[in-house]
């Protein structure tokens, strides 16, 4: 018997490879991807969580980072700018934010894109509320670091790194997809997509620097 022959598909194998496009596959792999990658970060901020509770004071790592944070010279403009975006972020500014960038989308006709990032803040802000609830960690105190303003609120996880990921984070990944890099006008977006990035890259530092977070609670929101 001749083994260089092969025997040809059968027929319910051709059909059953054409029923299924490409572009499926290829759809479930993605999604595949980022369900695994969402359990694993839902994973990761459940173990940290539980973490924390049992720890609620600063860390060694977390005091000796907050203090060469303030420690450092920024000079006459850096510091400015680092708080502008601890202050942009605030929920008020942050809320009009969303609520224009929100009201753009659906004047574009993108309603799903618009229904998505409704449903990933919001869902993020109540995931970051209940944790927040649970470990109930106190914010940084005067008496170990700078604090510029006191504040009350449930230190771990920060809410301001997790609505500046979500939010920023979505438009940068809405700025890349199809419609958007085939839209005529894309170009005016490159100063929103810097401004969306430094967003997500200093929001973390800003809020140890202001002294209203410890770093694992950064790394938590």
């Amino acid at each position: 018997m001749d083994t260089s022959t092969t025997l040809p598909d059968s027929p319910k194998q051709n059909h059953a490879s054409k029923m299924v496009p490409a572009h499926w596959w290829n759809s479930a792999i993605h999604s595949s991807i980022a369900l695994t990658l969402w359990m694993i970060g839902l994973l990761t901020l459940v173990g940290a969580s539980m973490l924390i509770r049992n720890h609620l004071g600063p860390w060694p790592v977390e005091l000796a980072f907050t203090r060469a944070v303030q420690g450092l010279f920024y000079g006459s403009w850096f510091a400015p700018f680092l708080i502008f975006f601890g202050t942009f972020n605030n929920p008020t500014p942050s809320g009009i934010a969303l609520g224009i960038v929100f009201a753009v989308i659906l004047l574009m006709g993108w309603y799903r894109q618009a229904i998505f990032l409704g449903l990933t803040v919001a869902v993020g802000n109540g995931i970051e509320t209940v944790f927040g609830n649970y470990v109930a960690r106190l914010r940084p105190s005067p008496d170990l670091v700078r604090v510029d303003i006191m504040l009350k609120y449930n230190s771990f996880p920060s809410g301001h790194v997790n609505h500046e990921v979500l939010f920023y984070g979505f438009l940068l990944y809405l700025s890349f997809t199809r419609p958007v890099r085939t839209w005529r006008y894309r170009w005016v977006l490159i100063p929103l997509q810097v401004f969306a990035a430094l967003n997500i890259l200093l929001i973390g530092i800003s809020r140890v620097y202001e002294g209203e977070h410890w770093a694992f609670d950064v790394l938590g929101g």
